[in-house]
């Protein structure tokens, strides 16, 4: 049976803790120790793993059904330039990790609060290609208040000023989403202690579909007392959903299929993806997953935790490989941390599609001043089978 829905207090302590690295001995206002690449902390969220304008205001739909033709964002265009082999023998980055072996090009900061504080500001984007543009979703923390903003750019660097979203239902945590376009509409999932469920016509204005659609595992399940940041992919039988599990003792990510994305089962009895070995950059936790089904594979992005210097410690952005979806193999770090600026404690929240003929990722950086930002990478590395 799934355990009761965590109260308002318990989700406001886990954000807390969250946000303060995982490590209950620091509070949501310490700076980092040390801002090198491999002391650099991460004061913010250990659970963090995306329209045309329209009437938002018609009922909800009793199901989601699965887009007939494959996504937008995933689809491969021919006449594109060749692409960049995966380079065999990486090496390791500047925190001493082995790296992932592709090459991403990093276009800065797309989208930063000014009114941010130590901690604060744009993390979680999930972004959905659509009409020749990419919307993109954030959420904007403020202490432990959370919104969740849309914004739009047509040329992946340059976005609007991000706008906040209505209807969506929740208490201080309104966050983490991920967002799916299936032909007709836009459907979202998100939450923090269980998964709610909207859907919309233009991204902004959303009406409730469901809350709860995933609730908590049973008692001494790694996602037992809270789930937070889902991912969903669409599948022709229906949807995946990755997230991020929490047993009050570390983070995971965890895996479950659904036909309707309403109706959700667990596909494994554990974590698809627990925290790595000591030597490993997701030594303390992994979370903030980004899956992208590619031929008979799965790409999963995702935010990898490392204490193994100082707790709190930094967050990294690294990369796993599966072939059933249920068992993933570690490829390494895809994006390191800087020696300094606004990348140099953390990147994390990765948000991954297909645009201009490359991959585009969009993804949370914590600087050295403590303040979360929306950055950009792409590649046009080989991934193909």
């Amino acid at each position: 049976m799934n355990q009761a829905k965590p109260s308002r207090y318990a989700l406001v302590i886990l954000s807390l803790l969250l946000h303060a690295g995982c490590s209950s001995s620091s509070d949501d206002d310490a700076q980092p120790a040390s801002a090198n690449n491999d002391a650099g902390s991460d004061a913010a969220s250990d659970g963090d793993v995306g329209f045309d304008s329209g009437d938002a205001s018609n009922p909800p739909d009793d199901g989601a059904t699965p887009p007939d033709d494959a996504p937008e964002d995933a689809a491969e265009e021919d006449g594109q330039p060749p692409c960049t082999p995966l380079d065999p023998s990486p090496g390791v980055g500047p925190g001493g990790y082995l790296l992932d072996g592709w090459t991403w090009t990093r276009h800065g900061v797309v989208l930063d609060d000014p009114s941010a504080s130590a901690q604060g500001g744009y993390i979680a984007p999930a972004a959905v290609v659509l009409g020749g543009a990419i919307h993109l979703w954030v959420t904007r923390k403020e202490g432990v208040v959370h919104r969740i903003l849309h914004s739009m750019s047509t040329d992946g660097e340059t976005f609007s000023e991000p706008v906040a979203t209505t209807g969506i239902e929740g208490q201080d945590i309104v966050a983490y989403p991920s967002v799916l376009h299936d032909g007709s509409r836009f459907l979202m999932w998100y939450g923090s202690g269980s998964i709610d469920h909207a859907q919309s016509q233009d991204g902004v204005s959303w009406t409730m579909i469901g809350t709860g659609v995933l609730k908590t595992g049973e008692a001494g399940a790694f996602d037992s007392f809270s789930l937070l940041y889902p991912n969903v992919i669409a599948t022709p039988t229906g949807y995946v959903m990755h997230y991020t599990g929490y047993d009050l003792q570390a983070f995971g990510i965890g895996r479950a299929e659904s036909a309707d994305g309403i109706a959700w089962t667990r596909t494994a009895d554990g974590a698809v993806i627990a925290k790595g070995a000591a030597s490993q950059f997701d030594n303390h936790a992994a979370a903030q997953p980004c899956a992208f089904a590619l031929g008979s594979r799965v790409l999963l992005w995702y935010g990898g935790y490392d204490t193994s210097v100082a707790n709190p410690g930094p967050y990294r952005i690294g990369l796993a490989e599966s072939v059933d979806g249920l068992v993933y193999d570690r490829k390494g770090v895809t994006l390191d941390l800087e020696a300094s600026g606004t990348e140099a404690w953390s990147t994390r929240d990765p948000a991954v599609v297909r645009w201009d003929g490359k991959w585009w990722m969009a993804y949370s950086a914590m600087g050295d001043d403590g303040i979360y930002r929306i950055a950009v990478a792409t590649s046009d590395t080989c991934a193909d089978e």
